[in-house]
């Protein structure tokens, strides 16, 4: 045979097996990326259940900036009764999930309130990393509007970035402090208990940044801006490298 048909066939075998380890290098990152997000969920479920509550007693639920449904996808699995619902800025996002989720309702919203939900709808509204991205007034403006489409008595669960995303990062990631544009030390940084610290990410999206929310700040406002009552706060809830880690702040609205 001629040397040019073993040199032919030699790359057509290497293209196969590197199109089959493709394939097989995505299917695992799927399978990752689905653990990461069920581990994440479990989290929650953990903490409303040492609080009393269960995520299958809530039958109507807002994931609040679902971005590709990868929490509501789950959702969707294990709670086969309860109507999800999810939200984005992203009109992309929205149409994806749609497509992907048809049991879900997807719904786009604005940068700012309100957004097209009733009155007390939702018994169950929960957020992962939106409140990391927000100014000071839009996330105020966001926890009031999310109070009204809360039913009384029902729950919200969000996260947030606090010191203790600053403390991880200096030690583990210190290059990802750049984008916090902190005016001192980190050490210096977190003497003040009750401070709200946004940077500004992009001048096309003045309202989407980044934002870091202590602990004293989040007990003494969010009361007041969300008329609901801390139920739990977590410190460092949940592990999220290189991005440092998530607190986990759980309220409920009063019954009356």
């Amino acid at each position: 045979m001629r040397p040019d048909f073993y040199t032919n066939t030699r790359k057509k075998l290497a293209s196969l097996l590197n199109a089959v380890r493709v394939r097989i290098h995505s299917a695992e990152i799927k399978d990752l990326s689905a653990r990461y997000d069920l581990n994440q969920l479990q989290k929650f479920q953990a903490i409303l259940e040492r609080n009393g509550f269960l995520l299958s007693q809530f039958s109507s639920i807002l994931d609040f900036g679902c971005r590709s449904g990868r929490h509501s996808a789950q959702l969707l699995k294990v709670l086969p009764n309860a109507q999800i619902y999810g939200c984005d800025i992203s009109k992309e996002h929205i149409e994806q999930c749609r497509k992907k989720y048809p049991r879900g309702r997807f719904v786009q919203n604005n940068v700012k309130p309100p957004i097209d939900f009733a009155d007390s709808q939702f018994d169950f509204i929960y957020s992962y990393s939106v409140f990391t991205h927000l100014t000071e007034h839009n996330h105020r403006q966001w926890l009031r509007e999310l109070s009204r489409i809360l039913k009384p008595g029902g729950v919200m669960l969000h996260t947030t970035h606090s010191y203790e995303c600053l403390f991880r990062l200096q030690f583990w990631t210190p290059e990802s402090l750049n984008k916090y544009k902190l005016p001192k030390p980190v050490a210096e940084f977190t003497v003040p208990e009750v401070q709200y610290r946004y940077a500004l990410d992009r001048e096309a999206t003045p309202e989407y940044g980044n934002s870091i929310i202590s602990q004293g700040y989040v007990i003494k406002h969010w009361p007041v801006y969300s008329q609901s009552r801390i139920v739990e706060y977590v410190v460092g809830a949940i592990e999220a490298y290189p991005e440092g880690c998530q607190d986990v702040v759980l309220m409920r609205k009063p019954l009356g």
